[in-house]
């Protein structure tokens, strides 16, 4: 224990300095020129994380405005001890039975007065409501109608990749029945590695395993959002993919690169740093999670193309999920359609001083040979397009994609990153890994799973700061005012309102990315 000890504190202080030193980044104005950036599979722009279907932008050519020394050189240092004073420790007994004591144990002294504790979701009390979870909060993203009044969330493709031989295989079904007097969802069966164990078709309320198969299906659900639907489809597919084709296809002082530039700051050297820190051999997801290391690239490799940039359109998406059909109450669909709203009513207005809607000629967007380029690159880098084609589209098409692209390195970002801080470390109910021969995680994996939660909450710049020296013209800082105006007004109204766990709040969005 002496040794875990000095293990944890020097990783302890890795996390505090990493916290302390980091500041939210001067977004200046653009550089006049740089160079064509040419995504590569990661396997060659990083061969420690051997995947071959993701695309990524190699070290070389991460744009000079970008690159800073003393943050690369850090993770650079971080990477290396991985191999040399690891995290991690085997043989080291249980985390607190009492989810307080265990946190206070993992998260004090001068982190914890940097930052605030996490705050337990009111569905967590005293046990997961699986129904109350399917509408409110992070996991709400997964609820999706399969047929007459039945809805579900469905991660039992997890189970194709490889995990751990002394965890428990988390690929779960959960099936919601709706209650019309209360307009809710009611979690009626979990198919899970319980069930196949009993040779039932699913694990119901009744059963003594119910808590058990809850545990389950959050951790799937925790595990995929954590893995795919923030670092593989907001970083990689999607961020990272609309940098590089905003690079490559704009000039510096075009309209819609001005529009952009905040959004896509620093997106490359970041995304770099932490996927070198994140997915190596001994990087946090394979540390934290229930994936081998080769489970963790196939699903990498396989979940990449299935990347839909619908799912920045919160309307769209919760169509496709058959939501506007829902005979229950969707509090965090109108939460996500309410921001990403105040978004899209920027960019509309903002498109509409270079590119009046009724515009002909060199104002209408479909003549703008640059946009059509950069629509161009989209359709190519990004896995199945951004439902916009640069031969046929119109107008409000475009606008609302482009707020789904504000959408994305903001609201998405957040609910899925930095957001989980009051989710994930509890553990007692909803666990990062669920081992066979025991409720609780190790030290070293707690440990490990705060700090990580806790680098995620870095003091970032938000998207309510003034950009307008990055604007082209008196009329576009104008617009870019009103955005703000617009975002101290939702701020304003849902401060009227009780505070809770679940809602994402303007005053907490990040503009971009860049860790």
């Amino acid at each position: 224990m002496l040794k875990w000890f000095l293990r944890r504190k020097s990783w302890d202080l890795i996390a505090l300095l990493k916290y302390f030193f980091a500041k939210p980044v001067d977004i200046k104005l653009p550089p006049t020129q740089w160079r064509h950036i040419y995504p590569e599979p990661m396997i060659e722009a990083i061969p420690e994380v051997p995947l071959r279907k993701v695309m990524v932008c190699p070290r070389a050519q991460i744009p000079r405005d970008e690159r800073t020394l003393v943050p690369g050189t850090f993770y650079d240092i971080q990477v290396w001890l991985y191999t040399r004073w690891s995290p991690m420790q085997r043989g080291l007994p249980r985390i607190d039975l009492d989810p307080e004591v265990a946190l206070k144990r993992a998260f004090n002294g001068l982190r914890r007065r940097l930052f605030h504790d996490p705050k337990m979701p009111a569905e967590y009390v005293p046990a997961p409501d699986l129904g109350l979870l399917a509408v409110r909060g992070p996991f709400a993203c997964y609820t999706k109608h399969v047929g007459d009044a039945i809805w579900e969330w469905d991660l039992t493709m997890l189970d194709q990749y490889e995990q751990r031989d002394e965890l428990i295989k988390i690929g779960s079904r959960v099936r919601f029945s709706v209650d019309t007097v209360q307009r809710s969802l009611q979690a009626e069966s979990i198919e899970c590695a319980l069930s196949k164990q009993k040779g039932t078709a699913a694990i119901t309320p009744n059963d003594p395993e119910w808590g058990q198969a809850c545990r389950i299906a959050l951790c799937a659900a925790s595990t995929h959002l954590s893995l795919v639907r923030h670092f593989n489809w907001v970083h990689l597919a999607g961020g990272a993919q609309l940098a590089i084709a905003t690079r490559n296809s704009l000039s510096q002082d075009h309209p819609l690169f001005r529009l952009l530039w905040p959004y896509i700051y620093g997106t490359q050297q970041s995304n770099d740093m932490v996927t070198r820190g994140q997915m190596v051999r001994g990087g946090d997801f394979e540390t934290t999670f229930s994936f081998t290391f080769t489970g963790m690239c196939d699903l990498y490799d396989a979940t990449y193309g299935q990347y839909q940039h619908s799912v920045n359109d919160p309307a769209e998406d919760g169509k496709l999920r058959g939501l506007p059909k829902a005979a229950f109450e969707t509090p965090t669909q109108k939460n996500l359609e309410d921001l990403f709203n105040v978004i899209h009513q920027f960019v509309c207005q903002y498109l509409e001083i270079y590119y009046p809607r009724s515009a002909t000629g060199a104002n209408d967007v479909h003549n703008d040979t640059e946009i059509l380029d950069w629509l161009d690159e989209l359709k190519r880098l990004v896995p199945n397009g951004v439902g916009v084609d640069p031969n046929n589209f119109t107008w409000d098409d475009f606008a609302r994609m482009v707020a789904g692209q504000l959408y994305l390195v903001t609201v998405q970002h957040e609910i899925l990153g930095s957001f989980m801080w009051n989710y994930q470390l509890w553990t007692d109910r909803q666990p990062p890994r669920i081992y066979k021969d025991s409720p609780r995680e190790p030290l070293d994996v707690y440990q490990r799973l705060v700090n990580a939660n806790y680098i995620l909450n870095v003091r970032r710049r938000a998207l309510m700061h003034n950009f307008n020296d990055i604007a082209l013209d008196d009329k576009a800082r104008a617009a870019m005012s009103r955005f703000q105006s617009a975002l101290l007004e939702l701020q304003a109204e849902m401060d009227s309102q009780p505070y809770a766990v679940w809602k994402v709040y303007p005053r907490d969005l990040k503009v971009n990315i860049n860790a």
